[in-house]
């Protein structure tokens, strides 16, 4: 067979192979489903690790690589300010204490939050969390200006508030919220400006469910008390953040009267480290996505494998009159080879589309960056065409073995 003739060749054994095919449509299409899910479990773990990936990006960029926070109560995991275990131990002067005493932090901002009721006219929002922040937070924070501004030394007893995106929403419905008057319990406070969607950080905070008040406002106007939940502290450099984390951990010890062999009533915890944690739990959900893919592709080999055999049966006296009429033993197993990857590849495109679909449902659901891995993409049609090769090679070397003159004396 010369090259010039290869083009041609391909297109004859894929107008056979579709015509062949259809005509076993049932069969087919389970062949097929199984390459579908695996392509599409692929794809989905791959692309969805890809634009977690992007996320965590975008975290560090927004609180820099050497921050680490100190939570009021043992940390249970990511989610609200409110997931924290109670403890009331953490205190303003904690944090004082912290950046006096401690060479290796940079910057230190403690932050209050309790949820509270606020309407504004006759909508009212119940169990919205309030957050008091000091100066100091913007410094460690990048946070987008939009159309108002961020607190200043001004605000610092004044009552004002920054808002969330989702509470703006649901409170507003549409109305310009700057300027705006919004009661907290009963506290009074002006709206100097709405934050853009940013959903849950690295630090477990959901920013469009928050409203953001001054710390000294909250504090005293709110809640009454000195305790805190949580301190953002920002180390000199990366290399002292480790040390850091230490050197906070003995101060908070001996400021609580914690006796050796007791637990903390507080964790301190670094952004990497909270990282790290994402990133082996991701590991494990790209691992599981493989080993179902694996499963998946296992199935549609066994089922493109049972109708190509079938296929080979009936078709024996088609094969038998192409071989009578010159065709060699190497056409006949291209054309059962053709059809087997055709199968595959059929699959892997419909699960191409299904994944990448279903890629973005889930960004837009959890709020993370749409990605496309590159790795799934190549991954997930290698191991499609390595299905329908190895589905197709038992099926070819059975319709070879087929001898053209006792197909034509029966």
């Amino acid at each position: 067979m010369t090259t010039k003739y290869l083009p041609k060749n391909i297109y004859l054994n894929l107008t056979i192979a579709v015509k062949s095919l259809g005509s076993f449509k049932l069969r087919t299409f389970l062949a097929i489903t199984g390459v579908v899910l695996g392509t599409l479990s692929l794809i989905t773990v791959a692309n969805t690790s890809r634009s977690m990936e992007l996320k965590t990006i975008k975290d560090l960029e927004t609180f820099g690589k050497n921050l680490l926070t100190v939570k009021s109560g043992l940390m249970r995991g990511h989610g609200s300010p409110s997931d924290l275990a109670e403890s009331t131990r953490l205190t303003i002067d904690d944090a004082r204490a912290i950046k006096e005493s401690l060479p290796a932090a940079k910057i230190v901002a403690p932050v209050a939050t309790k949820t509270f009721p606020v309407r504004y006219r006759n909508t009212t929002l119940t169990g919205t969390t309030m957050m008091g922040i000091p100066m100091e937070f913007f410094q460690l924070k990048k946070i987008p200006v939009g159309q108002g501004r961020l607190f200043t030394e001004k605000d610092t007893m004044e009552k004002t508030a920054i808002v969330g995106s989702k509470v703006a929403e649901r409170l507003f419905k549409g109305e310009d919220p700057i300027g705006k008057t919004i009661f907290i319990s009963q506290v009074a406070c002006e709206v100097i400006e709405v934050l853009v969607p940013m959903a849950v950080d690295l630090s477990g905070m959901n920013e469009d469910n928050i409203i953001y008040l001054p710390l000294s406002t909250f504090m005293k106007r709110l809640k009454n008390t000195t305790s805190i939940n949580l301190i953002y502290v920002e180390a000199v450099s990366e290399e002292a953040a480790g040390r850091l984390k230490g050197e906070i951990e003995g101060l908070l010890r001996q400021r609580h009267n914690i006796k050796k062999g007791e637990k903390d009533d507080f964790t301190v915890a670094e952004l990497k480290d909270i990282n790290s944690m994402q990133t082996k739990t991701m590991k494990i959900v790209v691992t599981l996505g493989m080993i179902t893919s694996a499963i998946s592709f296992t199935i549609s080999s066994i089922g493109i494998l049972s109708i190509m055999i079938l296929m080979v049966d009936e078709r024996k006296v088609e094969i038998g009159i192409r071989r009578a009429v010159g065709a060699r033993k190497r056409d006949i197993a291209m054309q059962f080879l053709t059809e087997a990857s055709f199968i595959s590849l059929m699959g892997a495109a419909a699960g191409l589309v299904a994944g990448i679909a279903l890629s973005l449902g889930i960004s837009a659901l959890a709020k993370i960056p749409f990605a496309v891995s590159p790795f799934g993409v190549i991954t997930a049609f290698t191991a499609s065409i390595v299905t329908g090769i190895a589905s197709g090679i038992y099926p070819s070397v059975k319709a070879m073995e087929i001898q053209p003159v006792s197909i034509l004396r029966s």
